[in-house]
């Protein structure tokens, strides 16, 4: 952004004076932000303004997660079966993917702020939309509007960040938006389950579209308004069909790898046709962004080697995070049997945690060394809660004896993400941010919607095998089948459910191992490596 020239002061026009004789000019202060510059805007306007950031780029962290969470209550509200709701996933980070490849070019031209308005009243109507017309069609179109609304509005308020400040100047407005971003995670599960009691499978979207319009109404008070700028090539000019290639190829692939959870990769040709399509979707955009001479995303400027590897741990800690987003509640109300309302109280508290350790850690950073220590620390609490979680996973098991777990589990974001962040975009000019952050934010859309499809497979195949172990034990011999009516239909049911109940949690607990696993690996590497540091 910017900033408003400061006009000479009254005595410029006075007499000149030699140089050497004129005394030593005295050095301006610097505004505190860059901000300052703009007259409408205050102490306590920057205040709100950094807060709004983060509470802007929460729309999109509790949307994703509430579709996780509350999937067996929407499933049953709109009556769609599995490979519906798996569309509707999809089709979600398909438009989110289209809009963080054209958000930097759009919002050049009609601002930051607006595009940010506008995209909270598609999130709404998109919200509107899914709660209204309960059926499986009107899920998948309200998630594919939610996308073109929520999917670019995390890496436009990071943009707008660092467009208006100095790097000595940014911890304030850092602060906030941490602090704004995660609190809506904090909130927004334990705020919908208590509307769900009243309202329904509906009040997940009801609240979504409730809770975007205060938000909305805060941007339209807080944002800056822009500073006169250069004039921008029509929008007719840019490369619309690799964007549109790589939506449909997000689309392509994401389905197909969440298919997966169904049907078997090699079982016929269609699954792998539709990832190699896929595929070729994204190399097509590919080839179209590097041939154009205004991509909307410019992979010439992001070779740097700082940049590529925290994009790598960028994405490992996103597939990991939407992995334990989805054990964590199949978990605890499939497999322990606790209430929906439960396992929201459980991701309120670490939500809560994560935005306790996101404000001391900003108020902090300037005494965090050797933070590729501080990250292997992440990935290694990451494991300790995974263990952890394995080690409850019994029959009878208390809603208190997950605290610990989820305490761990809030710690991750703070020690993982935001120490990566710290790190990733230091070699990276201020011109060149957007691209990188779309294309990190490109990344980090599919690797989430990954991260939920690979645990969901890796979970059906360990229920299927665990499934099968345990019936084989289960004859005429069994004293449970002794009993006089245990041949009767409702006894055998139960038998059925308690079944499913103990596959689910020898499952998880394959699941939860391995994880832990993966996250000692990083840790190792993080520390051997000397590429990112």
């Amino acid at each position: 952004m910017q900033q408003t020239p400061v006009p000479a002061g009254p005595d410029a026009s006075g007499p000149a004076v030699p140089a050497a004789l004129a005394p030593a000019a005295p050095i301006p202060q610097r505004p505190r932000m860059q901000l300052a510059s703009h007259p409408e805007m205050g102490h306590w306007r920057l205040s709100l303004f950094g807060l709004t950031l983060g509470l802007v780029t929460g729309i999109d962290f509790s949307s994703t997660l509430m579709m996780g969470v509350a999937s067996q209550h929407i499933q049953g509200g709109v009556g769609a079966a599995p490979e519906d709701y798996l569309y509707a996933i999809s089709a979600y980070a398909a438009t989110a993917v289209l809009m963080n490849m054209v958000l930097d070019q759009v919002a050049r031209r009609v601002t930051y702020k607006r595009f940010t308005i506008g995209s909270l009243l598609v999130f709404v109507l998109g919200s509107l939309i899914c709660a209204e017309f309960a059926s499986p069609t009107g899920l998948i179109t309200g998630k594919a509007v939610q996308g073109l609304g929520a999917g670019g509005l995390f890496a436009a308020s990071r943009i707008l960040v660092q467009l208006v400040s100095t790097p000595a100047e940014r911890g304030p407005l850092m602060l906030r938006f941490g602090g704004g971003a995660f609190s809506m995670l904090a909130i927004t599960p334990w705020l919908t389950s208590i509307f769900l009691d009243d309202i329904g499978w509906r009040a997940v979207f009801l609240f979504q579209a409730g809770i975007a319009l205060p938000v909305l109404l805060s941007v339209a008070l807080t944002y800056p308004t822009r500073a006169p700028r250069d004039p921008h090539p029509p929008v007719s000019t840019l490369d619309w069909p690799a964007a549109i290639a790589a939506a449909l190829g997000a689309l392509v692939f994401l389905h197909t790898l969440q298919e997966m959870r169904y049907t078997r990769f090699f079982s016929s040709l269609e699954m792998p046709l539709a990832a190699l399509c896929g595929l070729a979707l994204f190399a097509f955009s590919g080839w179209r962004l590097y041939r154009h001479p205004d991509p909307w995303i410019d992979f010439s400027r992001l070779a740097g080697r700082q940049y590529l590897y925290g994009l790598g741990f960028y994405t490992l800690y996103y597939l990991l995070s939407s992995a334990w987003s989805f054990l964590l509640p199949s978990l605890t109300q499939t497999g322990l049997g606790l209430t929906f309302r439960t396992t929201c109280m459980l991701l309120s508290t670490s939500g809560t945690v994560s935005v306790i350790g996101a404000i001391v850690i900003t108020l902090g950073m300037a005494l965090v060394f050797r933070k590729r220590r501080v990250i292997a620390i992440g990935f290694v609490v990451y494991a300790c809660a995974a263990m952890l979680l394995s080690q409850q996973l019994m029959p009878g098991a208390p809603d208190y004896a997950l605290v610990p777990v989820v305490l761990l589990e809030g710690l991750t974001p703070v020690l993982l993400m935001v120490q990566v962040a710290s790190m990733t975009y230091l070699e990276v000019p201020v011109e060149d941010f957007s691209h990188a952050y779309q294309f990190k934010n490109v990344c980090k859309q599919i690797a989430s919607a990954m991260g939920t499809g690979l645990a969901s497979v890796f979970m059906q195949d360990g229920l299927a095998q665990h499934r099968t172990h345990l019936v084989e034990h289960i004859t005429r011999y069994n004293p449970v089948l002794q009993a006089p009516d245990a041949l009767s239909a409702t006894s055998l049911a139960k038998i059925s459910l308690e079944v499913d109940r103990q596959a689910t949690l020898l499952a998880g607990m394959d699941m939860l191992h391995g994880f832990a696993v993966l996250c000692v690996v990083a840790a190792v590497f993080v520390l051997a490596q000397r590429s990112f540091r």
